[in-house]
C-alpha cells in the first residue's frame, strides 16, 4: 500500500483554500487541480509499505503524539515549484517552530522503528495544482490572488494511504493519533 504521514486540514480551511484554487485558475492555461478533500500538509512520505509496517509506524506516531503539543500554524502565501513552463501550485505556511519540531520527532521515531528519514527536509506546503501552466507569469499570479494568514490548529497527525480510482487518487485515514493536549 502506498502511503504518507499527514496534517489533515478543518473543512473550513479546505474550503478556503478551495476558493484561493478557483481564484488562481483564472490566470492559468491548465493544470491538474487537487480536489478539496485531498489538501493535507505531507510530513514524511513513506511510499509503498507492506501491512505489517502499519504497526511500526503507529508506534513511531504514538510516541510523537506523546511529546508533541497542539498548536497552531498559519496560511501564508501562495508558491510555486517550476518546472519549466509548468509546476506545482501551492499555498505556504507561515515557518513555525513548533511544526519543525514535529517534524523532527517524527523523523527520529520513524528511523527508530527501521524507515528512512526524509532526504529534503519538510518544506510545509499544501498542493492545490500540478502541471499548472500561469499564463504569464507566476508573479502576477501571486499579486492578484493575496492569501489571507488564517490561523488553524494541528491537533493530530494522519497515517494516509493513498489510492487509485481510476484517474483519481483518493486518500484513505488508516490511523490518526492527536497531540498531547488535545480536547474532544
Amino acid at each position: 500500500m502506498r502511503t504518507f504521514i499527514a496534517i489533515e486540514l478543518s473543512p473550513e480551511v479546505r474550503a478556503y483554500l478551495s476558493e484561493i484554487q478557483r481564484e488562481t485558475q483564472k490566470y492559468c492555461r491548465r493544470g491538474n487541480y487537487t480536489p478539496q478533500e485531498n489538501f493535507h500538509i505531507t510530513l514524511h512520505f513513506l511510499g509503498e509499505i507492506e501491512q505489517t509496517d502499519v504497526d511500526y509506524i503507529k508506534d513511531a506516531m504514538f510516541e510523537v503524539g506523546q511529546k508533541n503539543r497542539v498548536f497552531d500554524l498559519k496560511l501564508g502565501k501562495i508558491g510555486f515549484f517550476g518546472r519549466g513552463d509548468r509546476g506545482i501550485l501551492w499555498a505556504g505556511l507561515d515557518k513555525k517552530d513548533s511544526l519543525q519540531r514535529l517534524f523532527m520527532a517524527l523523523e527520529k521515531s520513524l528511523e527508530r522503528q527501521g524507515f528512512a528519514r526524509e532526504k529534503k527536509g519538510i518544506t510545509p506546503h499544501i498542493t492545490l495544482g500540478r502541471e499548472v501552466e500561469p499564463q504569464r507569469s507566476f508573479m502576477d499570479m501571486q499579486k492578484a490572488v493575496p492569501m489571507e494568514g488564517r490561523s488553524f490548529a494541528v491537533e493530530s497527525i494522519t497515517l494516509m494511504e493513498s489510492v487509485r480510482k481510476g484517474p483519481r487518487l483518493i486518500y484513505r485515514p488508516l490511523y490518526r493519533q492527536f497531540l498531547k493536549g488535545y480536547q474532544a
